[in-house]
């Protein structure tokens, strides 16, 4: 999901007003009347429309004088016509946001507080670790897990049965060996990749950072933000994660990965690590629907831990209840009927990743995505993260590491300081 840093002025603006807002007057009345605005993106317009509709009838049945209004947002403009609604006094009373952006509108006061509210929907005890993270702040739930997706281990199985393989592998040891057998095997095509990693894809990295125990920024007790990669954990990461660049990765290291289904499809890379979108491209609509029956996913095995696993970033939505509404009630009732278990079948059939580790895909190529379920992580729920992606702080370092223009020292060092003064910025 894009984020992007919101004006100071944008910022304060949502805060303008901002006090506990209840219902209307009378809005615990089932006969109470008035309209819902609700802002989706549009992937539930064009994959799961029958689940909002079913979601609409559901709240007119408690309240049948209320009417739902679902606007259907697009990535790249929706936080800027939010901004701007809630400086007009126009905001909805339910949005959708990604869950990289939700921390620097939870920061800047725009939702409401659901924490007392929990129980009111479905699966809260087993909501996905990640996603539940992303709608917190400090302490306090101010979204509702959506969807999501993490990443897996996308693989070629007829390029792994030519090297005698048949079972992806469950250790480093092993997937060491796996690369070091596909690289005999394809010694003499100097464009041929064991793994496709190159250094522009910041969510095949960081993972190592959060397996070697680190992470990307915490907070501190001063109230500012330290960036981590730099930390003893994650120097050690990311030199776990160039280790597997060397062996297994041959190619230009300074682009990112959406080359990486393409180079599958055209036999040159064995292996990558990836959303379960980019592996739904490697034979789908834009891909090769013969190679299906050859495509497996794994958990990517663990450098740190002998038995263990590198733990996936999750991405995904939250949806919130702005704080100006006025139709609180209404609000917090059509998110749990539009949330519930049977909607995020629907979700799962779709494609995604549900909330819970309780509803997962059954398609068996979907295997390394749900094992991966298992231990996952988001971005620290910082205001100005989004500023920092914007600057491609990360994306740089990265590329600085992959192609030997700087030591891992030396990038995080940079990486964490120029990091530090984005995120302590007003």
């Amino acid at each position: 999901m894009k984020a992007r840093l919101l004006a100071a002025a944008a910022a304060a603006a949502l805060l303008l007003g901002v006090a506990a807002c209840g219902d209307d007057a009378g809005s615990d009345d089932p006969n109470a009347g008035g309209e819902l605005t609700v802002w989706l993106q549009v992937e539930a317009q064009n994959l799961w429309p029958k689940t909002v509709e079913a979601t609409n009838a559901k709240l007119k049945e408690k309240y049948p004088n209320v009417k739902v209004t679902v606007a259907y947002q697009t990535w790249p403009e929706h936080l800027a016509k939010f901004d701007a609604a809630a400086q007009a006094g126009s905001a909805p009373d339910v949005i959708e946001l990604g869950s990289t952006e939700m921390g620097l509108y939870m920061a800047a006061g725009a939702f409401s507080d659901l924490t007392a509210h929990r129980g009111e929907f479905d699966n809260n005890t087993t909501w996905v670790k990640a996603l539940e993270d992303s709608a917190t702040y400090q302490g306090k739930l101010y979204g509702i897990p959506y969807y999501g997706g993490d990443r897996a281990v996308i693989y070629r199985k007829d390029l792994l049965a030519e090297v005698g393989v048949t079972e992806p592998p469950t250790t480093w040891a092993g997937l060491m060996d796996l690369v070091n057998k596909l690289n005999a095997k394809h010694a003499k095509d100097p464009t041929f990749s064991s793994f496709f990693l190159p250094g522009q894809h910041q969510y095949a990295a960081m993972p190592f950072v959060y397996d070697a125990g680190g992470q990307a920024a915490k907070l501190g007790a001063d109230g500012k933000w330290d960036a981590t990669f730099s930390s003893p954990e994650g120097i050690a990461g990311l030199k776990n994660w160039k280790s597997l660049m060397d062996a297994g990765y041959k190619g230009d290291r300074t682009i990112n990965d959406l080359t990486a289904f393409s180079t599958m499809v055209a036999g040159k890379a064995a292996m990558f690590y990836d959303s379960a979108g980019q592996m739904k491209k490697v034979f789908g609509a834009d891909g090769d629907a013969k190679l299906k029956e050859q495509i497996g996913t794994f958990r990517l095995p663990s450098p740190t831990k002998a038995d263990g696993f590198v733990p996936a970033f999750m991405g995904g939505s939250d949806v919130a209840v702005t704080a100006k509404s006025k139709h609180q009630e209404w609000a917090r009732a059509w998110i749990a009927a539009y949330l519930g278990s049977g909607s995020q079948q629907a979700f799962v059939d779709a494609g995604f990743l549900a909330n819970t580790k309780g509803i997962v895909p059954s398609d068996p190529q979907m295997k390394g995505y749900v094992d991966s379920l298992a231990d996952t992580w988001t971005l620290p729920p910082a205001k100005n993260w989004a500023q920092v992606e914007k600057n491609k702080i990360v994306l740089n370092m990265l590329v600085d590491i992959a192609t030997g223009k700087q030591t891992v020292e030396a990038a995080t060092d940079a990486g964490d300081k120029a990091i530090e003064a984005l995120l302590n910025a007003g």
